[in-house]
């Protein structure tokens, strides 16, 4: 089980959160696109996991995590997304995106389509406790449990998607909450996944803690995003790059908000292309792609 070590505070609430190579099938790195896009749901339960109860929905033994998924599909790749299309051959890289407080995976989609399209699976776990229509709990009410839910999905794509999922090339990404559990997964001994290739840091609510950071976890690749109109200033998140070694990026966004920058608002589409040139040269060794990231507005680039 997870220990929780630090502190962070979010939205004016102190609570505590468990926080702290590429390698594989080559094929994967090879996909380059355009594809159709497939979506999907599935369920996965987590036997070892408790859930916890929170205001009228009580807890449970296991952990259900119902799961939405982007692919690259065999279908017309001008077209919307369609529902349970055939998936092109693969496998390809996956991206596990964990939503932030109150949110669901849906509101991401003009990322995740962008991503599916390029060739990436995109994984997007509803955490049960936090997720919009669920119980209406907080971060700090399943800090641990949404941080252990990544290293189980990964493990479950693994088992039932390995045609299409390459999990040897793998990132770990999320918004605002989901911040938090990407972060920690990638950076912190008390949850890291050694498998985690690349980060995506989007609207972090509080730069990480001292502790938060393991220092032989050092060096993934990360790119932080942060809108000037976040309520959390855009310096404190600044700092977290500031700590970070090399390959690192931060990408300011004008005018950006803490949740619309990264769903349909106007940045939206400079996220979600700027994170796919990150995903293409740290997943895919695509060298190319170094002049799209690099030359996104306004980013700081460390390598």
């Amino acid at each position: 089980m997870l220990q929780a070590r630090v502190g962070w505070a979010a939205a004016g609430l102190l609570f505590v959160v468990a926080v702290g190579s590429c390698g594989g099938n080559d094929e994967s790195q090879e996909t380059k696109g355009p594809y159709g896009v497939g979506t999907r749901s599935m369920t996965f339960v987590d036997e070892s996991r408790p859930t916890p109860a929170f205001g009228a929905a009580p807890a449970r033994s296991t952990r259900k995590l119902v799961t939405d998924i982007w692919y690259p599909a065999d279908t017309d790749p001008k077209a919307a997304p369609v529902a349970n299309a055939g998936e092109a051959d693969g496998p390809f890289p996956v991206i596990v995106f964990n939503h932030g407080q109150q949110g669901e995976p849906q509101q991401y989609a003009l990322s995740f389509a962008t991503w599916a399209r390029a060739g990436y699976v995109v994984v997007a776990p509803r955490h049960p406790v936090t997720v919009r229509g669920g119980p209406g709990g907080g971060f700090p009410d399943d800090a641990e449990g949404e941080m252990g839910d990544v290293p189980f999905v990964i493990d479950s794509v693994d088992d039932e998607l390995s045609d299409l999922a390459d999990v040897d090339h793998l990132a770990v990404a999320g918004h605002s909450s989901g911040a938090v559990v990407a972060f920690a997964v990638a950076f912190n001994s008390c949850c890291h996944d050694d498998r985690v290739d690349a980060v995506l840091i989007e609207g972090m609510p509080r730069p990480p803690a001292e502790g938060d950071v393991d220092d032989d976890l050092r060096g993934t690749p990360v790119l932080f995003m942060h809108g000037d109109a976040d309520l959390t200033p855009i310096a404190d998140v600044h700092a977290a790059f500031d700590a970070a070694e090399a390959p690192k990026y931060f990408l300011p966004l004008p005018g950006g908000d803490h949740s619309l920058a990264y769903r349909d608002g106007k940045p939206a589409r400079l996220v979600a292309t700027t994170a796919l040139a990150f995903f293409d040269l740290h997943l895919k060794d695509r060298d190319q792609a170094r002049d799209a990231l690099e030359g996104a507005p306004g980013i700081e680039a460390v390598t």
